[in-house]
């Protein structure tokens, strides 16, 4: 599956990782898996890896994943995402993400970086990356 999610109670995280081409059913799908954890309420961060993801998601997509999550607000819940990304596209397609969340109001504090170091330096400035593997 090019979408999978880990989340690290000790850390209160979610790790979200995107390999090869993503369609949005699997986008959409996993985000639900992840909104159903009983741990999920319980994270403060999410940090997004998509280094190794072939596909962007379109604007309408985009708008798709931020009304699903619109409908699960108040709910608990990471309040800060770090994308972590190489590619120049994923890139301005994460910065307009974070422009939608914040025009819909969506208390999501989200930051793009070229390296997963530096997105849990940001996360978690006093906590050892962990094994994702």
């Amino acid at each position: 599956m090019p979408m999978r999610f880990y989340i690290y109670p000790d850390f209160r995280l979610l790790f979200i990782h995107g390999h090869g081409v993503i369609t949005q059913t699997e986008r959409v799908e996993t985000m639900l898996g992840w909104l159903r954890e009983p741990g999920y309420e319980f994270c403060t961060g999410a940090l997004f890896d998509v280094t190794d993801a072939q596909s962007t998601p379109k604007l309408r997509e985009l708008r798709q994943v931020i009304a699903i999550l619109r409908q699960h607000l108040p709910v608990a819940g990471p309040r800060r995402l770090a994308i972590v990304t190489a590619k120049p596209i994923a890139f301005a397609v994460a910065r307009v993400f974070a422009q939608l969340l914040q025009l819909k109001g969506v208390p999501l504090d989200v930051r793009i970086f070229p390296d997963r170091e530096r997105a849990w330096a940001w996360l978690r400035p006093n906590d050892p990356v962990p094994d994702h593997s």
